[in-house]
């Protein structure tokens, strides 16, 4: 099953919270939400900029299991070629963050062209899920401070964001696949340093259950009734270490994905895992860089 989110252009305004956390010492510090998610939009500016010359390696699991967590047989295992291109002024003016996928190998084996069309495989072409916070595109959305913490040293705010707009839901079947494009119907939290204003984590769910049909001739029980009972996606990223020249960025780690859905002879549970490695810089004149190093995600206190 392939399952799409997408977000729709809004205009609204994001307003700015105040407020305070004890440090470490016991000191209050003072949070300014406005000002922390300025500081993240032209963090991903920056960043979107400097990573169209990094190509990275994709590995995906994809699995699904029936209602009593059994696996419902082996998993696919995919590498790709993962890239991302960054377009400043895109259609209405809003920027456009796509990431580029090449499928190198299906459990070891060259791709073919039924993989590409298999279920469940992630696109070839998407839109990067942080370019909702680039600065054009946080109005589409209502922020607020759920929790600061204080992770290996560096304060860390954790802030929910509500769409404010809900659109058409859309539905496409191909054979037995199914892609979902729900915008607006997702809530998610995101972890932010406060200092430098780069996004830590990710995650976001499904509000509430979605319901639809199967197409006319592939009914089978209950009229066709299928639920999408939930959507959950967790994305973490992490600094990257280059050299020769020396800079460091915030790049995705992984991203663990899961759908829960009831009716039209659908496996109740799919779970698709994707995790990045192999970080290669290109400079110029040519010249491949390799990593030197990446950090492990921080742990909080």
């Amino acid at each position: 099953m392939k399952v799409m989110y997408r977000f729709i252009p809004l205009l609204s305004i994001v307003g700015l919270l105040l407020t305070s956390a004890n440090t470490a010492f016991g000191q209050s510090v003072p949070f300014d939400l406005g000002a922390t998610l300025a500081r993240v939009g032209a963090q991903l500016q920056h960043r979107y900029q400097r990573a169209q010359r990094i190509v990275s390696t994709e590995m995906v699991w994809v699995r699904s299991f029936n209602r009593s967590m059994q696996p419902n047989g082996s998993p696919r295992r995919l590498e790709f070629d993962r890239r991302v291109e960054w377009e400043a002024t895109g259609e209405y003016g809003i920027p456009t963050v796509t990431v580029f996928r090449e499928l190198k190998s299906v459990n070891g084996r060259e791709p073919r062209q039924r993989d590409l069309d298999a279920c469940l495989t992630p696109r070839s072409e998407t839109e990067d899920p942080l370019s909702m916070l680039l600065p054009v595109r946080q109005m589409e959305f209502m922020f607020s401070l759920t929790k600061l913490d204080w992770v290996d040293g560096r304060q860390v705010a954790r802030l929910d964001y509500v769409p404010l707009q809900e659109e058409l839901a859309e539905v496409t079947w191909d054979e037995d696949c199914v892609s979902i494009s729900l915008p607006g119907r997702s809530r998610g939290e995101v972890w932010i340093d406060v200092e430098s204003g780069d996004v830590l984590r990710l995650n976001e769910r499904l509000m509430a259950p979605f319901d639809f049909r199967e197409p006319e001739g592939r009914s089978r029980g209950r009229r066709g009734r299928i639920t999408l009972e939930g959507v959950d996606v967790s994305i973490r990223y992490r600094r990257v270490t280059f050299e020769d020249p020396s800079e460091t960025l915030m790049l995705p780690h992984s991203i663990e994905r899961s759908w829960r859905l009831r009716g039209g002879g659908f496996v109740p549970r799919y779970y698709r895992s994707q995790q990045f490695s192999e970080h290669r810089r290109f400079v110029t004149g040519g010249r491949l860089v390799e990593t030197l190093s990446g950090n492990s995600e921080p742990r909080a206190r």
